[in-house]
């Protein structure tokens, strides 16, 4: 029925869903699994470092992108193109610490599954958790 409480659930679910974008051919989530096993440096770093959360806001534009993800420092910048929500998402965290935008969309996921091989390094010193 129309106006049933199982219509009514079904359309505020459909609210709720998240918003993808559609991946540019090449930027599929099997793409980024391949580039992530290649052994490119996806960190820009040779080694991890610790950096301040002023350090981290330097590096807040689309090209050049870093966000803090528990206590760690993740170059982001190759990723963008392949995540599911857009770069406008991504772009959310640029510079700063997404660790709660993370996990209150993402709750499932290990964020260094994804991400482990753009580790740039730790946040040091205060102002974090």
């Amino acid at each position: 029925m129309r106006n049933s409480p199982q219509m009514l659930s079904a359309a505020n679910s459909d609210q709720r869903r998240r918003k993808k974008v559609a991946l540019k051919p090449g930027f599929s989530p099997l793409d980024w699994a391949r580039l992530l096993k290649s052994g490119e440096n996806l960190s820009g770093v040779d080694r991890p470092h610790l950096y301040t959360h002023e350090e981290v806001q330097k590096h807040n534009k689309r090209d050049d992108c870093w966000m803090i993800i528990g206590n760690k420092v993740y170059n982001v910048t190759r990723y963008m193109d392949f995540h599911p929500g857009g770069k406008s998402q991504m772009m959310r965290a640029a510079g700063k610490d997404g660790t709660k935008l993370f996990f209150e969309t993402h709750a499932w996921v290990n964020p260094d599954n994804i991400l482990g091989p753009c580790l740039v390094g730790f946040v040091s010193g205060s102002g974090g958790f």
